[in-house]
C-alpha cells in the first residue's frame, strides 16, 4: 500500500503539536540570553517536524516538489529570557485555515514548567512552482492542522 493512500484519511491525534528544544551556546548572544532570531527559527524547525508527523510525508515531498510552502508574515513577542543549558517547550496550533493559506501558532514554555516565555504566528501560503498560481491548501496539511486548531484566541496581536 501506498503511504499517500493515506492523506485524507489519516488526522493529527493530538489538539497540539508539542516540540522541545535546548539552548545552545551559539544560540546566545553576549549577554548570554537567547538571540532573537532563533525564535523564528524555531518556529520553522516544529512546523517541519509537525509536518513530519504525518506517515505519508517524505513520500508527499517527493511526488508534489512543485507545490511550495510560502511564510507570508511572521511575528514573536519576546516575554521571558532564555538562557544557554535551558529546555524550552514549543507548543504548535493553528488558526485561520482558509482555502490557500492558514495560520501557525507558537508559545513557548520554560520546559517543566507553565511559564510562557514567547508566543508568535505565522501566516502560510501554498503556490505552485509549475504555474506560479496560488494553490489550494494541500490536503496533506489539512490533515495535520484541523486537529490542532486553536480553541482560544489569546494573542496580543491576532493575525489579521
Amino acid at each position: 500500500m501506498k503511504l499517500s493512500n493515506q492523506i485524507g484519511k489519516w488526522k493529527f491525534p493530538k489538539d497540539k503539536f508539542v516540540y522541545e528544544k535546548q539552548v545552545l551556546i551559539k544560540q546566545t548572544n553576549m549577554l548570554g540570553n537567547t538571540y532573537f532570531s532563533n525564535y523564528i527559527e524555531w518556529h520553522g524547525e516544529a512546523r517541519e517536524r509537525f509536518f513530519l508527523e504525518h506517515p505519508s510525508a517524505l513520500e508527499y515531498l517527493k511526488e508534489n516538489a512543485h507545490i511550495a510552502m510560502v511564510t507570508y508574515c511572521i511575528y514573536h513577542r519576546f516575554i521571558e529570557n532564555m538562557y544557554f543549558g535551558d529546555r524550552v517547550r514549543i507548543e504548535l496550533q493553528s488558526r485561520e485555515i482558509q482555502k490557500h493559506s492558514l495560520v501557525l501558532v507558537f508559545r513557548y514554555y520554560r520546559s517543566g514548567t507553565d511559564q510562557l516565555i514567547g508566543e508568535g504566528w505565522q501566516k502560510v501560503c501554498f503556490s505552485n512552482t509549475e504555474t506560479n498560481q496560488l494553490s489550494p491548501v494541500p490536503q496533506i496539511f489539512l490533515d495535520l492542522v484541523e486537529s490542532v486548531v486553536e480553541k482560544n484566541l489569546i494573542h496580543c496581536f491576532p493575525p489579521s
